[in-house]
């Protein structure tokens, strides 16, 4: 019974996530659909779980398989209500665990208020950025929603931001911000869930920390302050070597077999690793399990979101809670607030939300 509930489970996830792609308009009328093998790498779930979500998709009408060709999307959205006002939504990834709840947050709160939301996704590429925001500014936007791209350094589209404070238009954040810009935002508290993390490892014992972090994302950043913080006021000595960075364009080589390897190599002393996010730590772990190298027992680990996604596993990993849904809700709420204030630009809408750490069982006592 356990096995078929947990491959419910995640035929869910796999269906939100596509369901909420192609509804949303990230994915749009007769674009290609992933492929079953693609999927099945992205998410590590079998075949037949991935057949099950597309079989569905298929019933509702929202993709068709092409014989010879692959998978498309058929899904031609909403007209009937074009002439709503429209609120830009302008995020930097679409990860399977994340996107479909703060969507769905975000979605209610504007819904409710007779909003249309256009998304548009860069891949975190600012280039894409400057053409969707283009567009966005174009269209006519109420106001905008926007993740940042490449967040860890300073945006180099500022003429389009300068027009944006120009016009007007009430723009607000969410997860990240750009330093050379003053704008609110909606974030988790980064760099003290990190620093909550370290300490949990070294009230275990762990002194010899590791970590794995993104260093082009302004929350990568942001944990490994926390983490450096907190091992500096416990006396914890620091080894520069045992933190291994990667960026979203080198994501396919850093987490292929030779660049775990690689990871692996320099942080195999170490007795604890903090982890980016749990989509990462996930590919680590499985890494990890092919090597017979067991979390807690071996290694201790942390991460972020509580995307509870290690299946099929008794771990779950010790991670710093997203809000997820919560998330979505107050940044649409807060921006219907900016959209109802002349003076939004002399206001303070931003909003931190307070650490919670789950209930994980990957940290060992030493």
């Amino acid at each position: 019974m356990k096995n078929t509930n947990q491959e419910g489970l995640k035929y869910q996830k796999l269906y939100n996530w596509a369901h909420t792609l192609i509804t949303s308009g990230v994915i749009r009328n007769m674009d290609k659909f992933p492929s079953e093998p693609s999927l099945q790498k992205k998410f590590g779930y079998s075949r037949q779980t991935v057949r099950t979500a597309l079989q569905q998709l298929e019933e509702e009408g929202l993709i068709t398989r092409v014989r010879g060709s692959g998978t498309y999307v058929s899904y031609e959205g909403q007209t009937i209500d074009d002439d709503r006002p429209r609120v830009g939504l302008l995020l930097s990834y679409y990860s399977e665990y994340l996107f479909p709840e703060v969507y769905d947050g975000i979605e209610a709160s504007l819904s409710e208020k007779g909003y249309r939301i256009d998304v548009a996704v860069t891949k975190n590429r600012l280039n894409d950025e400057a053409v969707y925001l283009e567009s966005m500014l174009k269209n006519n936007v109420s106001g905008l929603i926007i993740e940042g791209s490449r967040s860890a350094f300073p945006n180099p589209n500022l003429r389009l931001f300068e027009e944006i404070k120009k016009r007007n238009i009430p723009t607000i954040f969410i997860h990240n911000h750009y330093e050379n810009m003053s704008f609110d935002s909606v974030e988790m508290s980064d760099t003290r869930s990190a620093y909550e993390l370290t300490k949990t490892l070294i009230e275990h014992g762990h002194r010899k920390i590791g970590g794995i972090l993104k260093y082009d994302d302004m929350q990568g950043i942001a944990r490994y302050k926390g983490l450096i913080q907190c091992m500096s006021d416990y006396g914890i000595k620091y080894d520069d070597d045992c933190i291994r960075w990667y960026s979203t364009r080198e994501m396919e080589d850093k987490f292929g077999k030779k660049g775990l390897t690689h990871i692996y190599r320099h942080t195999r002393e170490c007795t604890a690793m903090m982890i980016y996010n749990d989509e990462v730590a996930r590919v680590y772990l499985e890494f990890l399990d092919e090597r017979g190298i067991h979390v807690p027992e071996d290694v201790s680990v942390v991460s972020f979101d509580d995307a509870e996604l290690m299946d099929n596993t008794d771990v779950k990993v010790l991670s710093a809670i997203h809000p997820k849904n919560k998330l979505g809700y107050i940044t649409g709420n807060h921006l219907l607030r900016m959209m109802d204030d002349e003076d939004w630009q002399t206001k303070n809408y931003a909003y931190r939300f307070p650490v919670r750490i789950n209930d994980g069982n990957s940290v060992r006592k030493l």
